[in-house]
Order: structure tokens, then sequence, then C-alpha cells
């Protein structure tokens, strides 16, 4: 197995521009302006950019974190996935590890993930229901336990329309 190098890099605001558009190569790409001052790169898809970055905010602060034990499973990255729910989500960006610390892939698994569970949820097609959804597998969105990630994910901005 390989191992994985970081580095922290830091970068000043007085040498970026903003753009409407992004310059990076791709295709279904996004960038969402969060309301704390963020820009992140989202990919496009049933889930809105709004309720991705209310579920990334509340999963990480937005933030590529590393893995640690949560009840069952590691939770690694942006999103906090999980090996199975990476596994669901097609196996995007090598390995689990690898696309959870990369905002465009672990969006894109997000993005997969509810394409793929959502009709079979039996829930609306709303924020609401992928954050559930999310929390709480396949039919998270139909469980009462899943209701406090909701409340938080509400308490960040998000609405079961956004």
């Amino acid at each position: 197995m390989a191992s994985l190098q970081y580095q922290r890099v830091w970068v000043a605001g007085d040498f970026l521009t903003a753009s409407s558009s992004s310059h990076c190569g791709g295709s279904g790409g996004a960038h969402f302006n969060s309301s704390y001052g963020g820009s992140h790169a989202y990919t496009t898809g049933v889930v809105s950019q709004k309720c991705l970055d209310c579920i990334c905010r509340h999963g990480s602060g937005c933030r590529p974190l590393g893995c640690k034990w949560e009840v069952i499973a590691n939770a690694c990255g942006y999103f906090q996935l999980m090996e199975q729910y990476w596994k669901d989500c097609g196996r995007p960006g090598g390995s689990m590890t690898a696309c959870a610390l990369d905002l465009h892939c672990s969006s894109r698994c997000v993005q997969n993930y509810m394409s793929r569970f959502i009709g079979y949820s039996g829930c609306a097609h709303n924020c609401e229901s992928y954050a559930r959804i999310h929390a709480g597998g396949p039919k998270g969105c139909q469980h009462s336990s899943t209701l406090h990630y909701w409340r938080a994910i509400e308490n960040l901005g998000c609405s079961a329309n956004s």
C-alpha cells in the first residue's frame, strides 16, 4: 500500500483573483460561495450547491480531515466518507481516502450516492432527505435517528428546499 504525503501550503489572498467560472479542466464542476466567505468547488448533480455546502461544513468545517473512527467505521475528508458509502457511490478517485480528501471527488461521490438512492428511499428530492440519507444510509431519510443531523444542517442555514 502506498503512503500518502501531505503538505500544508499557505497562499496570500492578495495574489488570487475571483472568477465566476472555473479555470480547471474537466466537466461537472461548479463553484459555490458559502455564507461564511469560503469558496468551494463542488460537482453538480441532484444535490444543490447550498445543500452540499451545509453538509460539508457540518461534517468537517469543509476541510480535508484525516480519517478517524466513528462508531462503525473510519470517516474521512470533507464529507466524512466511510468505506461502504464510497463503494456505493461508485469508488471514484482510486481509493476511499484519496477521494475523501479531494473536494471535487468527494462531492462527486455524494452526488452519485444520492442519485443512486433517492428514488429507493421513498423520500422527497430535497436537502432534508439528502442530508438524512448522507447521515443514515439509503433509507436514512425515514429514520428518526437522523433528525438530529438534519437539525444541525438547518442551523447552518439550509432548508428542505435549499
